[in-house]
């Protein structure tokens, strides 16, 4: 019947009015009828327009949908929020969120009609996640609910509701669920804390509504997957951040062949960006070429303060091999950082990276690591780094030091270690020639390790106390190294010392790791940017490779062998590789780590040491505690204290719709809000 009445629509005669503004017939017309006219065609469909003009157009190319063209909700969010993040990457999943000190609150928007998810997990997959699921039914009532994983599968109903649902709609083919909970919800068994941590978001939808409260179809490979978060990061006006006079300034690799090598460190030199005048750099961003995403690993920038050499290499060269140039070698200071998973970085309103000044950089070094463990050979490489500097000087010139472990191959981890410590400091009588008498800054860090690292703290101590923990990530991951900004500026005194404390799990590894430069060798070093600039550059230590060959017992067997060189390594290595790791020979390295002794360096920006200080040497400080294990924190903690209600949730930022949360009667919500955060490594 349907299709006869569509068939009326075109085959039939239609009646005509012609009339005048009084509503009065044209006189000189009759009544007329006349059929749908056969020269209109049909109104064309856009989906079927590409899909038709994509079947013509040949096999040999592949059209990418870009941001801007990728589903975007037809809802804007409910309110301002300090943060957003698109999941998943056909744009159909993004993220609102915002947060005060005791709270939390998100809006999802998804373009599903069925249930969503969101969550929070020690490794992106599904066990061990804090969840809560929802969706809009059919009647129009929303469900949510609280939920937990212990495996992959249908997650239970947590039997303490910690999250809370603000609304819920669905229109226009996209679902938006807000909801909302405490940081900090002291359920140890099911839930997690939310921190600055980093964030293993996971998500999942289905298109399905589900006919009862455990009623959800199983979301398929291609709708669900995990994203790498830092939830609370300080909000940021990123378009005050940058003027208007900032002018952009490419420092990109020049057609790099990546050598056919699992790691490579390939370093190309540039002059510094035509300026006569100060200017302050005040953001930087990675361009990554099309195609690399997965083999650009890192990039640093160096700065240079000796004049421009114009015998240096052209077109660049392996930054640790036999070509790397002597001149290259006071080049010992960090600029800009990007790591896999980071995003553009904007320095703060009042300070700026110092250029074209007096005793400025003279030129630069931009080291690239390319991570190419197929050892391929067909990659060419144009990616690099964008810089934006004004003439608009800012109060203070920032600064960049490193701090934490030596990168070199005395550094081991032995094989089948849950949690392996190695640590770096920075000793006092460093800071106490290096960093002005009215202290400095610190604004911003980065942490790096490879991928077995697992968490990384920055304590700080003042005359054997500690003063604060500069930064700290239980939950890295090697693929989202974001240079992060404190919520509050820190003030590092001379005197004071900066312990580094690196966990690694090599629980997969039948051999040792020692440390280096390609990403299966390893590093525990963290980078801090700081203000008002000073010669304070670089901080480290190494365990002395004697104490550590002594406990393992290879003194006698390599006792004609240089030990403190790093120049021949493969003589010792190998006799490492074969030992027989034991618990007794673990434990006795990992006490070596923490009683030995450390050769520590103090160096300038030019790479040269400070000359007023002594050869530095010092153990591990006996002051300084064991890190703190978040989990069985929250355990002793909650020993004698009653689990937090869900009355005591409130968000300065929004006001919660007491209606709908009434509507909730504990039904599942649509959202698997699996958030896990891996507090025990």
């Amino acid at each position: 019947m349907a299709n006869a009445l569509q068939q009326t629509q075109f085959n039939s005669n239609n009646f005509h009015r012609c009339l005048k503004r009084d509503s009065s017939e044209f006189p000189g017309l009759k009544s007329y009828q006349v059929p749908y006219p056969s020269y209109v065609g049909p109104v064309t469909g856009r989906v079927q327009d590409c899909i038709s003009y994509n079947s013509t157009a040949g096999t040999t190319s592949t059209t990418t949908m870009s941001s801007s063209q990728k589903p975007k909700p037809t809802m804007t969010p409910s309110e301002s929020y300090m943060h957003s993040a698109v999941l998943d990457e056909d744009g159909k999943y993004t993220l609102y969120w915002s947060y005060n000190e005791t709270s939390i609150v998100f809006e999802a928007h998804v373009q599903t009609t069925g249930w969503l998810g969101l969550g929070i997990s020690p490794n992106g997959g599904m066990a061990g996640a804090d969840i809560a699921i929802g969706w809009v039914g059919h009647d129009g009532q929303t469900f949510f609910k609280d939920r937990y994983a212990t495996a992959i599968g249908k997650p239970p109903i947590d039997p303490h509701q910690d999250w809370l649902l603000l609304s819920g709609k669905r229109e226009g083919g996209f679902t938006f669920l807000k909801f909302t909970r405490l940081l900090d919800t002291k359920d140890c068994e099911h839930d997690l804390p939310i921190t600055s941590d980093t964030i293993r978001v996971i998500w999942a939808y289905n298109n399905a509504i589900p006919e009862s409260e455990d009623g959800m179809t199983y979301h398929g490979p291609a709708t669900r997957g995990s994203k790498s978060i830092n939830l609370l990061e300080p909000a940021q006006n990123k378009d005050a951040l940058l003027p208007a006079s900032a002018v952009r300034y490419d420092f990109l690799n020049r057609n790099v062949s990546v050598p056919a090598e699992k790691t490579t460190y390939w370093c190309e030199v540039f002059r510094k960006p035509p300026i006569t005048t100060k200017q302050h750099l005040v953001k930087y961003a990675p361009v990554i070429q099309k195609g690399n995403k997965g083999v650009v690993h890192h990039m640093t920038l160096f700065a240079c303060y000796t004049p421009f050499d114009e015998s240096l290499p052209e077109h660049g060269y392996n930054c640790y091999g036999n070509s790397k140039p002597d001149t290259m070698i006071g080049c010992g200071q960090p600029m800009a950082l990007w790591a896999v998973g980071g995003e553009d970085f904007y320095f703060p309103p009042d300070v700026g990276f110092s250029l074209g000044a007096e005793g400025d950089p003279m030129y630069f070094i931009l080291e690239t690591h390319y991570d190419n463990p197929q050892e391929r050979t067909d990659i060419v490489d144009n990616s690099g780094m964008s810089l934006w500097y004004t003439p608009e000087i800012r109060k203070y010139d920032a600064g960049m030091a490193g701090v934490g472990n030596l990168v070199g191959n005395f550094m081991m981890i032995p094989p089948r270690q849950k949690s392996f410590q190695i640590s770096g400091i920075c000793n006092s009588n460093c800071t106490q020639a290096a960093i002005p008498p009215e202290g400095v800054k610190t604004f911003a860090y980065i942490l790096h390790t490879h991928i077995a690292g697992q968490k990384i703290h920055v304590r700080q101590y003042r005359d054997e106390q500690l003063v604060d923990v500069l930064a700290h990530d239980d939950n890295y991951d090697f693929n989202y190294q974001q240079m992060r900004w404190l919520k509050k500026e820190k003030t590092i005194m001379p005197g004071d010392s900066l312990i580094v404390d690196c966990f690694y799990s090599s629980t997969d590894r039948a051999s040792l790791t020692l440390g280096g430069i390609a990403t299966t060798e390893e590093m525990c070093v963290t980078y801090i940017y700081y203000y008002p600039r000073s010669e304070f550059s670089s901080c480290q230590s190494l365990v002395s490779p004697r104490d550590q060959f002594s406990v393992l017992g290879m003194n006698e067997s390599l006792a004609n062998f240089d030990v403190e060189s790093t120049d021949e390594p493969n003589h010792w290595t190998k006799f490492l590789q074969n030992a027989q790791w034991t618990p007794s020979l673990t434990s006795a390295l990992q006490r070596v780590q923490l009683k030995g002794e450390n050769y520590h360096i103090c160096q300038k920006g030019d790479a040269s040491q400070f000359p007023e200080l002594p050869p530095l040497i010092s153990k591990y400080p006996s002051y300084v505690g064991p890190v703190k294990d978040r989990v069985q924190d929250c355990l002793s903690s909650n020993a004698s204290t009653v689990s937090t209600t869900v009355s005591a949730l409130e968000m300065t930022t929004t006001t919660a719709d007491n209606s709908a949360n009434s509507q909730v009667k504990g039904f599942t919500v649509g959202i698997i809000v699996l958030f896990l955060i891996q507090m025990c490594i």
